[in-house]
């Protein structure tokens, strides 16, 4: 299948095919090189150089994965609706596990965007997608353009250049 897209990782089959959708869409959509966060059942975060290879990434447990497991296992802490707290000092149960959350994920992909930065040496491009996207990406303070629409845009691309 044409993609455009040359894949770099140790074993191109184990690559996911919505990661393989969204850096097709990246590359065709947006300067490289480029960082893809994808923020699904899990958070992935895909690199793709100047070139538009495909380097590798990271996966974390998605926010919703993450919420899941810290009230499934403790006794006291609800289950809570995922908004912006009000201030980033909770004061009460619910303000402080949004603010864990939210911040915590926000916080792990500034700091995942500067360690790449730091390792290659290079200024990327990030763009996010997926379903808590809008939730998460306005807390970060890394300038991360927000595309809910990357996975259609890419299957559109890589339908076009298969027919």
């Amino acid at each position: 299948m044409k993609t455009g897209l040359s894949i770099k990782i140790d074993n191109p089959a184990q690559l996911g095919s919505d990661l393989v959708v969204n850096a097709v869409a990246g590359i065709n959509e947006y300067p490289t090189p480029l960082i893809i966060v994808d923020m699904g059942t899990a958070t992935t975060l895909s690199v793709i150089d100047e070139n538009k290879d495909y380097l590798g990434g990271m996966i974390m447990p998605g926010i919703m994965v993450s919420h899941d497991s810290l009230i499934n296992r403790t006794s006291q802490l609800p289950r809570i609706a995922l908004e912006e707290p009000k201030k980033t000092i909770g004061t009460n149960t619910v303000d402080c596990i949004k603010g864990g959350i939210l911040y915590g994920n926000a916080g792990a992909i500034d700091g995942i965007c500067e360690r790449i930065r730091r390792e290659t040496g290079k200024k990327y491009t990030v763009v996010a997608t997926g379903g808590l996207a809008p939730t998460v990406i306005p807390l970060c303070m890394t300038d991360i353009i927000l595309d809910e629409d990357l996975l259609l845009k890419g299957l559109m691309i890589i339908y076009n250049k298969n027919i």
